[in-house]
C-alpha cells in the first residue's frame, strides 16, 4: 500500500530493521504537512486538459454574453430591459407587458441611446427581447443570440426592413387641388411619397428608381434630454388635457421672417395618422367655417407610423419583418413651404400664423401588393385642427410645449379619446430660434428631466454543493442546497448603489457541519454597509479579507430550520452594472468541518468549478484525491482551474431555477437527472436544460 498521493516508494508492511521504521515515520510526517511529499508539476493545466488534469468545463448553466445596443437616437437616454421571452401582448398596435415576466437586465442607455455591456443568460436561451417604455423608442425587438453576443442596432433594422420591400414605389396622389365634395378639407400634396407613406420631399431624401431604399441621410439629432422631459410632462396613462391650450397658444405665431422645419420625434398610436399644416395672416384669421375650409391644408407626413409601435410581433422587427411597413424614422425632417403669389418659398414672413391638422387613421396600405393612398373622403374619423373653434364641440386635440433647454416647440397630437396627447410627437425648429417664441405656451423645464434609480427584477436560482471534496463522494449534490434571489439597484449611470439578497436554505443532506457564504468580486472598501437578518451568530462581513466576503450561517441543518436569510448591501457606486453580472460578481461557497465554523480561521472551502477560494481557504486539499485544480510547485491553488475533476462531476453547481428537484441520498446526480452526463460530455451543447428532467 502507498502512503501519500504521488509518493514514489511503496511501504512494506514487513519491516526487519530500524531503517524501514525511520522511513515509515518520515513518510507519516510528510502526510501531515501542507504540501507533504507530493510532487507538483511545474505547469498548470493547459486548454487541452493534458497537463495536470483539470477540467476546463465549468458546468455553468448560464453564460455572460456581450450586449451592444444602439437605438440610433442621439441625445436621448432610455431605460431598457432584456427578456428571455417575448414580454408583450400586442392588441391593435398597443403594447402591454405580460404579467409575471421577469427582466434579465434593466439599465439605462447613455445619452446617445447606446449601451455596451454584458447580460447573463441561461445557456438554453437563443433569443432575447429588448423592451423599452421610453418615448420614441421601439417597444420591443427580438434579437438572436449569436457567437459574438447580442447586437441590436435599430437603424440597421429599419434599413433592412425598408430594403426588403419591393413593388410600386409611389402612392396614389391626392387628385383634388381645391376644396370640393371630393376634398372637403382642401388637402394639398407637397410632393410624392412611397407606397407606405414615406415623403420623398424630406430633407436629404434622394429620389431614385427605388426611393424606398433611399433612407434620408439628414435625420435631425434629438435635442439632449428632450424626450425624457416630454415623458415627465405628458405622463403615460394620464389625462394630459390641461396642456391643451386655446388656439392662440397652440398655433405658431411667426414674429420674424423664419425658416420652419418640422421634425418627427415619436409615435405611440395604433392608427396610421396623417398630419399637416396650414397658415394664415395673424391679423386676419378665418372666422367662418367656409373661410377655414378654403384654407389649403398641406400634408406634411401622410403616414406617421414608425417602427416604435406599428408591428405586432417583435420578431418581425428584429428580423427585418416581411410585411413591416413603418415609413418614418425619428429625426425625419421637412422644411415647411409657404406659397405666396403662386410661388413657393421656405420663408414664412412675420405676421403669419401656422396651424396644424390631423387626419386620423386616414392612410391605407396593402403590404400584399405594395400600394398605398391617403383616403380623405373615406376617412373613418373627422379631421382635427389646432384651431379648436373649427372642431366638433370645440374639441382640443393638440398640445404645444416649449422646451426651455433646447428652445424647441413640441407638438403633441391626440387621435383618440384617452387624452394623452402623445399619439404623434413632432417638434419645430425655427431659424431664427426666437421667431415663434410664446411666453404663454406651457413649458418643459430642466427639472423635468428625471432618471430615477432602478431596481432590477430579482435574479433567482439554486446552489447545490457536494461536501466531501476533494473526494468524489456519493455525488448526490444534496449536501447543501440553497436558493437565492438577488436584486440590484442602479443609478442613472448604471452604477450599483445597493444589492438585496434573500438566501433560502433548502436542504441539508450531509453529515458534516457546513457553513455558507459568498465572496463579491469587489474590494471590501467598496462596501459602505451590510445588514443581515436571520443569519447565524457568526453572520456578517468578514474581517481581514481583501475582497468582500459575507458569511450567512455556520450550520446548514440549523439554517434550514430557521428559514430565509436576507442581506442588504450598500455600495459606494464604483461598480457598474455594464461590467458585471451576478455570475461574475458572486462567488458562493461552503465551509466544511467536523468541529464547525470558526470565524477568521483557516477553513476547508468548496466553491463552484473554476471559482477561486478566499484567502482563508486551506490549500492542503487541492490536487488531492479527485480534485484536479491548478497548483504551483508548492501545492498552492493558482488557477485557472479550481474545484475541477477529470470525471463528469462538479463539487458545486449553480442552477437558474428555483424548483430544483433535490436528488435522493446516495443517488448520483447523473442517475437522478438522466441528461446530465450527456450535457457534460457535450460540454453543454446538448440537453442545456437537463435540470428540468429528473426521474422523479
Amino acid at each position: 500500500m502507498a502512503v501519500g498521493k504521488g509518493c514514489d516508494k511503496p511501504i512494506f508492511s514487513h519491516m526487519k530493521n530500524l531503517r524501514y521504521l525511520c522511513l515509515l515515520c518520515a513518510l507519516a510526517v510528510c502526510t501531515m504537512l501542507p504540501t507533504g511529499c507530493i510532487e507538483r508539476p511545474d505547469e498548470v493545466p493547459g486548454p487541452d486538459d493534458t497537463a495536470q488534469g483539470g477540467n476546463k468545463y465549468d458546468y455553468a448553466t448560464t453564460r455572460d454574453i456581450p450586449l451592444n445596443l444602439d437605438y440610433a437616437r442621439r441625445g436621448s437616454k432610455a431605460l431598457f430591459e432584456i427578456y428571455a421571452q417575448n414580454p408583450v401582448n400586442a392588441v391593435d398596435g398597443a403594447f402591454t407587458l405580460k404579467p409575471g415576466v421577469k427582466a434579465l437586465l434593466r439599465a439605462y442607455t447613455d445619452n446617445d441611446g447606446k449601451y455596451s455591456g454584458v447580460v447573463n443568460l441561461p445557456t438554453a436561451v437563443g433569443k432575447v427581447y429588448v423592451y423599452s417604455e421610453s418615448y420614441g423608442f421601439p417597444a420591443c425587438i427580438g434579437v438572436d443570440v449569436t457567437a459574438g453576443g447580442i447586437s441590436c442596432n435599430v437603424r440597421q433594422f429599419y434599413e433592412k426592413a425598408a430594403g426588403k420591400v419591393s413593388g410600386a414605389a409611389v402612392a396614389d396622389r391626392v387628385a383634388a387641388t381645391r376644396a370640393d365634395a371630393a376634398n372637403p378639407y382642401n388637402v394639398q400634396q407637397l410632393g410624392d411619397w412611397t407606397w407606405e407613406g414615406k415623403p420623398l420631399y424630406s430633407l436629404g431624401t434622394v429620389y431614385g428608381q427605388k426611393p424606398y431604399l433611399n433612407i434620408a441621410p439628414d435625420y435631425a439629432q434629438t435635442p439632449a434630454g428632450m424626450m425624457n422631459r416630454i415623458q415627465n410632462v405628458l405622463m403615460p396613462g394620464v389625462d394630459n388635457s390641461k396642456y391643451a391650450m386655446p388656439t392662440g397658444v397652440v398655433n405658431l405665431n411667426v414674429t420674424k421672417d423664419a425658416h420652419l422645419t418640422l421634425v418627427f420625434a415619436a409615435e405611440l398610436a395604433a392608427w396610421r395618422n396623417a398630419i399637416g399644416y396650414y397658415y394664415y395672416d395673424t391679423q386676419n384669421p378665418p372666422r367662418t367655417q367656409a373661410e377655414f375650409d378654403a384654407l389649403p391644408k398641406y400634408v406634411a407626413f401622410p403616414n406617421c407610423s414608425s417602427f416604435t409601435t406599428n408591428f405586432d410581433d417583435p420578431d418581425d422587427l428584429g428580423s427585418g419583418g416581411g410585411d413591416w411597413t413603418a415609413p418614418l424614422f425619428f429625426g425625419e425632417q421637412l422644411r415647411l413651404t409657404c406659397f405666396r403669389g403662386g410661388k413657393a418659398t421656405d420663408i414664412f414672413p412675420a405676421g403669419t400664423t401656422v396651424g396644424w391638422f390631423m387626419l386620423p387613421d386616414a392612410y391605407e396600405i396593402s403590404a400584399y401588393d405594395y400600394t398605398g393612398k391617403l383616403d380623405i373622403t373615406g376617412s373613418k374619423h373627422p379631421a382635427r385642427y389646432s384651431n379648436n373653434e373649427f372642431n366638433a364641440g370645440n374639441g382640443r386635440y393638440m398640445v404645444s410645449l416649449y422646451d426651455k433647454v433646447s428652445g424647441k416647440t413640441v407638438l403633441g397630437f391626440e387621435d383618440g379619446g384617452d387624452n394623452d396627447y402623445k399619439d404623434v410627437l413632432f417638434y419645430v425648429d425655427s431659424d431664427p430660434a426666437d421667431a415663434i417664441y410664446d411666453p404663454d405656451r406651457p413649458t418643459t423645464d430642466p427639472g423635468d428631466e428625471k432618471y430615477p434609480d432602478v431596481a432590477g427584477d430579482p435574479v433567482v436560482g439554486t446552489l447545490a454543493f457536494e461536501d466531501l471534496w476533494p473526494s468524489q463522494g456519493d455525488y448526490d449534490m444534496n449536501d447543501v442546497v440553497v436558493g437565492y434571489s438577488t436584486t440590484f439597484t442602479t443609478d442613472k449611470d448604471n452604477r450599483i448603489v445597493a444589492i438585496r439578497d434573500v438566501f433560502t436554505p433548502l436542504h441539508s443532506g450531509g453529515k458534516l457541519r457546513s457553513a455558507f457564504g459568498y465572496q463579491l468580486d469587489i474590494p471590501v472598501t467598496a462596501v459602505k454597509g451590510v445588514k443581515i437578518e436571520n443569519g447565524s451568530s457568526t453572520a456578517g462581513l468578514e474581517k481581514n479579507q481583501d475582497k468582500a466576503v459575507v458569511i450567512l450561517f455556520d450550520d446548514i441543518e440549523q439554517a434550514v430550520a430557521r428559514g430565509p436569510v436576507s442581506v442588504e448591501i450598500e455600495l459606494d457606486g464604483s461598480l457598474s452594472m455594464d461590467k458585471v453580472t451576478r455570475k461574475s460578481l458572486y462567488n458562493p461557497f461552503i465551509c466544511v468541518g467536523d468541529k464547525g465554523f470558526v470565524p477568521g480561521a483557516v477553513r476547508k472551502e468548496i466553491h463552484l468549478t473554476n471559482y477561486a477560494p478566499t484567502s482563508l481557504a486551506d490549500p492542503y486539499p487541492f490536487g488531492r484525491n479527485d480534485d484536479k485544480s491548478s497548483l504551483d510547485k508548492a501545492g498552492n491553488p493558482i488557477g485557472p482551474y479550481y474545484y475541477a475533476t477529470s470525471e463528469l462531476y462538479p463539487f458545486a453547481i449553480d442552477l437558474p431555477v428555483t424548483d430544483y428537484r433535490i436528488p435522493d441520498e446516495m443517488v448520483k446526480i447523473d442517475v437522478f437527472y438522466p441528461y446530465f452526463a450527456d450535457w457534460v460530455k457535450s460540454r453543454g451543447e446538448k440537453h442545456k436544460e437537463w435540470y428540468k428532467n429528473s426521474v422523479k
